[in-house]
């Protein structure tokens, strides 16, 4: 009998999964805030008294073999302008940051596909968290005897973004901004990172954020700041101390945290959290390495799943299976 040898994936590659989710999160519950932050005259024109509507479904059936791409993170979403007209925006967010010169032509390719297919109106954006000497074109152009086409597109690079007008600006994005800058600037420097991330965790009480802005500003903190587990444990004990004097008990009752004093059932139940999360995020993980970016439906699903036998059995699946689509009636039948 042949045995299958389950490979468990680098942590540098669940550090991009988690942060690819980290930003895909960040937009879809900041979008106003995220036009206002990067395309402030787009944000003036956009009727906000209309749904706005993330085409996930649309964007997926896009994404073909030949532009897999799993440190991409790609948004389609369709808003109503005030003058009454329909607009489709496409936010394409290069979150691996290195150097691609092939860069420009993915984003004419998206956007000729999404006009061929839909015959929408496109604003097409680019935002590049990567290092500061990338400094990617912005149009993509292929003539030919006078012959030929010159697509441009928007793009933010975010290490260009000053610190001093971020510390100041109340705009979430402005935090988020923060956040990306010192995750691509202490890549390699572990010990600078816990007086970083405490410093952007304090900004959170100091301004007039919800409860739920704070805890999911927090969320992406968390992840694209990642420390080793003394530190987290020491960082929750800062967090405790500053929620108790400012009667704020809100991140301190988040389970990413995984510790909470003073109960062993508490702490327990941490750590159960904690192997519930890296078994839903190895299936995604496999499905990523084997068929390409995952669907949102399919991942949302996996993380909906809190039985252990049940993650098991549809990572045993997610390794068999022959095609994405096999693997979802796997899903849809449990």
């Amino acid at each position: 009998m042949r045995r299958t040898q389950v490979v468990t994936m680098p942590r540098s590659v669940r550090y991009r999964t988690y942060f690819d989710e980290a930003w895909k999160k960040i937009i879809e519950r900041f979008f106003p805030q995220f036009l206002l932050f990067f395309v402030p005259k787009l944000y003036e024109d956009v009727d906000f008294s209309q749904p706005f509507t993330f085409l996930d479904k649309e964007m997926e059936q896009l994404s073909k073999k030949g532009m897999k791409r799993s440190k991409i993170v790609d948004k389609l979403v369709k808003i109503y302008l005030k003058d009454g007209s329909e607009q489709w925006l496409l936010v394409h967010i290069e979150v691996q940051g290195d150097e691609d010169e092939n860069f420009s032509l993915r984003m004419f390719r998206y956007f000729y596909r999404i006009f061929d297919r839909y015959g929408k109106p496109i604003v097409s954006m680019a935002i590049v968290t990567g290092p500061e000497n990338w400094k990617p074109s912005r149009k993509y152009e292929l003539k030919f005897y006078n012959s030929g086409v010159e697509f441009q597109y928007l793009m933010s690079t975010l290490m260009d973004y000053e610190r001093d007008k971020l510390l100041t600006d109340d705009n979430p994005m402005a935090i988020v901004v923060l956040a990306a800058q010192d995750s691509e600037r202490l890549r390699r420097r572990y010990r600078a990172r816990y007086d970083v991330k405490w410093h952007l965790i304090r900004m959170l009480y100091q301004r007039n954020y919800t409860r739920l802005e704070i805890l999911d500003l927090f969320d992406f903190i968390d992840w694209v700041l990642q420390l080793s587990d003394k530190d987290e444990e020491r960082l929750c004990e800062e967090i405790n101390k500053l929620e108790e004097a400012n009667q704020m008990p809100y991140i301190t009752s988040v389970e990413r945290i995984g510790i909470q004093k003073g109960l062993q059932q508490g702490l327990q139940q941490g750590l159960q959290q904690g192997a519930l999360g890296e078994s839903q995020q190895l299936i995604i993980e496999t499905l990523d390495e084997r068929f390409g970016a995952v669907p949102s439906f399919i991942s949302d699903a996996i993380l909906q799943i809190r039985d252990h036998n049940q993650l098991r059995a549809l990572h045993r699946r997610a390794i068999r299976s022959t095609s994405i689509e096999e693997f979802r009636q796997k899903l849809n039948n449990n």
